[in-house]
């Protein structure tokens, strides 16, 4: 199994209403993060995978071209952040701190 198998089979089990940061999927990966954003850019047209659910480590929505929409989908599942943008923490997966 190549580690783009294992990426794809870790982002699946997040479960829904749980989020979880680059780094830590990195790590699950055993890869650098940066492979994770580049992998993330490159998920196929109408795919599935949950890849809103990863977030920054300041558990944050980074700014991007999808960020408006990430949110909405991540509001959908019922996880809401706080007035500084910041998602609770009792929902990151895997249940470990950021």
């Amino acid at each position: 199994m190549n580690d783009k198998t294992i990426f794809f089979q870790t982002l699946a089990s997040i479960p829904e209403g749980y989020y979880t940061s680059y780094g830590a999927i990195a790590q699950l990966c055993g890869v650098h993060v940066r492979q994770i954003q580049a992998w993330l850019r490159t998920l196929p047209e109408g795919s599935h995978l949950p890849w809103f659910r990863i977030i920054n480590s300041q558990r944050k929505i980074t700014q991007h071209s999808g960020s408006l929409l990430q949110h909405q989908l991540l509001a959908k599942e019922g996880l809401i952040p706080n007035e500084r943008g910041k998602f609770p923490i009792e929902y990151y997966w895997p249940n470990e701190s950021p």
